[in-house]
């Protein structure tokens, strides 16, 4: 096998991408349509812990004293972003290839504060 061969490696659907990612399986070569890790996650944190077609699972550690607000607890931005993040990972599994897609609508409703857990969301 030549250096060309041995560096190919087709382009996986982002479903396969994640799912080989999450399992530890995934070539340090292979590619993807989107952008995984995105960085927006990476600078916040966020990890896949979940997979499927149409469904995402996302989680991170959140601690008021570095994602705080002005109260001292964590700010709410950040648990709109876990969402959003959530819901673009479960449908960036589900898009035909070439197909993109945006949030143009997403409404938090904040119950209680948080101030050190860890975050799971939930998408499908």
């Amino acid at each position: 096998m030549n250096n060309q061969e041995q560096s190919f490696h087709p382009q996986l659907s982002t479903l396969e991408f994640l799912q080989r990612q999450l399992e530890g399986t995934l070539p340090d070569n292979a590619t993807t349509a989107m952008q995984y890790p995105t960085a927006i996650s990476q600078l916040l944190g966020f990890r896949i812990n979940a997979i499927d077609k149409g469904y995402a699972r996302l989680e991170m550690n959140a601690d008021a004293a570095i994602h705080g607000n002005q109260q001292r607890t964590v700010h709410g931005g950040l648990l709109g972003e876990l969402a959003d993040a959530t819901i673009g990972t479960a449908h960036s599994t589900a898009i035909e290839k070439g197909e993109s897609f945006t949030s143009i609508d997403l409404r938090i409703s904040f119950f209680r504060p948080v101030w050190k857990t860890l975050l799971t969301a939930t998408a499908r």
